[in-house]
C-alpha cells in the first residue's frame, strides 16, 4: 500500500473568505500549527448539550463520612439515553466551621441498582435560552442504592472558620470529561472531614450530555 501524504502550507497568516478552501498551516520545523478559537466548551455549548447545577446558596453540609447519603449527585437515569460526561466541579464556603479532611469524587456504577432519589436541582442549559432538556438529574441530600466507590479526593479542608484570615476562595476542577456517568449510575460529591460546627458549602457540577 502506498502511505497517504498529507500536505500543508507555512504561510502568513490573513483572512479567508467564507467557503474558501485552504490547506493546513504549517510551522517552519514542519508540524501543524494547532490554535484554540473559542472557549474549551464552544461546541458543546453551542449545540445545546452542556448542564450545570449546584445546590442551595444556603448550603449542605459538606459530608463527615461515606455511605448512602452524599451531600451532591449526579444522576443519570436508566433509560435516559445519554452519558454524562463530568466536564467541572466546584466547591464554595458558605458558612460556619468546617472540619478539617477531604471531599471525594464518589461513584455508584451499578446500572441495575435502585435510582438516586434527593432533593432535586434545577439543571440549566448552558446555552441560555435555548437547547435541550437535561436528562442528567442533580441532586443534594441524595440517597444513594449502596456506599459509593472512592473514585479519587477532588481538595482536602483545613479547619476554618469565618472569622479566619483567609482571602475569598472557592475550590474548582476541570474534569474534562475524566468521568462518564452511564444511563442508571451516579457520581457524588461528598466528605469525610471532621465535624466542625454547623459547617455549609456550596457544590456545583457542569457536565456534556453525549447522546
Amino acid at each position: 500500500s502506498v502511505p497517504m501524504q498529507i500536505e500543508g502550507m507555512v504561510r502568513n497568516e490573513g483572512n479567508f473568505a467564507a467557503g474558501s478552501v485552504i490547506t493546513p498551516s504549517m510551522m517552519r520545523s514542519g508540524g501543524y500549527k494547532v490554535s484554540q478559537s473559542h472557549g474549551r466548551y464552544l461546541d458543546a455549548v453551542l449545540r445545546g448539550r452542556c448542564f450545570v447545577g449546584g445546590t442551595a446558596a444556603t448550603g449542605v453540609a459538606p459530608g463527615t463520612s461515606i455511605g448512602t447519603t452524599t451531600a451532591f449527585s449526579l444522576f443519570n437515569p436508566a433509560g435516559s439515553g445519554v452519558n454524562l460526561a463530568i466536564l467541572k466541579v466546584t466547591m464554595g464556603y458558605v458558612s460556619g466551621t468546617l472540619g478539617a479532611g477531604v471531599i471525594h469524587l464518589l461513584g455508584n456504577t451499578n446500572p441495575a441498582a435502585a435510582a438516586t432519589t434527593g432533593t432535586a436541582i434545577t439543571a440549566v442549559n448552558c446555552l441560555t435560552g435555548g437547547g435541550y432538556a437535561a436528562q442528567g438529574k442533580p441532586l443534594t441530600t441524595g440517597t444513594v442504592a449502596a456506599t459509593p466507590t472512592v473514585m479519587r479526593p477532588f481538595c482536602s479542608l483545613q479547619a476554618s472558620l469565618a472569622s479566619t484570615a483567609v482571602e475569598p476562595w472557592q475550590i474548582w476542577e476541570e474534569v474534562d470529561g475524566e468521568f462518564i456517568v452511564a444511563p442508571g449510575c451516579t457520581i457524588s460529591l461528598h466528605g469525610t472531614t471532621a465535624a466542625g460546627s454547623t459547617p455549609l458549602v456550596v457544590y456545583g457540577c457542569t457536565w456534556e450530555e453525549l447522546p
